[in-house]
């Protein structure tokens, strides 16, 4: 809350605390390798239906998110928000974010907050 009083981008320091929730409740995404053959190269996508980082070979025909986006995902969950001194991301990235997150979180949180759906309606307004 504090980030967000300082004038951080609320919806990215929200995603920030979803990705490490997701840790703690031990449903955290693959994204060290591909999910299916353990290539830590080539990645170019994440899939929420697959649990994780997919690469080149194995990437059928899933949505190809933005390579930021991927970064950013991995970023969420390592970085320490008090060391948090500049955020830039753009609108299409964002999205992207939400959406992967949103997802994952259906899929395989079984939580579903009124409150959630509430924000993100403000957040179109």
């Amino acid at each position: 809350l504090k980030k967000i009083n300082e004038g951080y981008d609320t919806s990215i320091i929200t995603n920030i605390i979803e990705m490490k929730l997701l840790s703690n409740l031990g449903i955290k995404p693959n994204l060290d390798c591909c999910v299916c053959c353990g290539n830590k190269t080539n990645i170019i996508t994440i899939s929420s239906y697959r649990g994780g980082y997919l690469c080149s070979n194995c990437c059928g025909e899933e949505f190809k998110y933005n390579l930021k986006t991927i970064k950013l995902l991995k970023m969420f969950c390592l970085v320490d928000l008090n060391n948090i001194s500049k955020i830039d991301v753009s609108e299409e990235v964002k999205n992207e974010l939400n959406l992967f997150i949103d997802d994952y979180y259906d899929r395989y949180s079984g939580l579903y907050l009124k409150s959630k759906k509430v924000i993100d309606s403000l957040s179109k307004i």
